[in-house]
């Protein structure tokens, strides 16, 4: 099953009653990249380029690192770019 919700929607979780399965979950955000924050812009292009995911508590990452040994840097189209804060609006 796939759930896809604005996340100012009222949410939360009940008991996994599944057993032993995993509930597993995936957040993704998107918002623009802030034109006039050069700092978090700069973060936002080197996350991407070097293929380093946030982190702390809320963003465990993946300890194989996966994506930065496996995969190459995804390719982004002119709205990518945008959205990352590489190109202007």
């Amino acid at each position: 099953d796939l759930l896809i919700f604005n996340s100012l929607l009222p949410h939360g979780i009940r008991q996994n009653l599944s057993g032993n399965k995993v509930r597993v979950a995936q957040y993704i955000s998107m918002m623009p990249a802030e034109e006039d924050n050069e700092q978090l812009k700069q973060w936002r292009i080197t996350s991407w380029r070097d293929r380093v995911a946030p982190s702390g508590y809320a963003f465990p990452g993946d300890p194989r690192k996966w994506e930065q040994t496996k995969y190459p840097t995804a390719e982004l189209s002119e709205l990518g770019e945008k959205l990352l804060g590489l190109g202007k609006w």
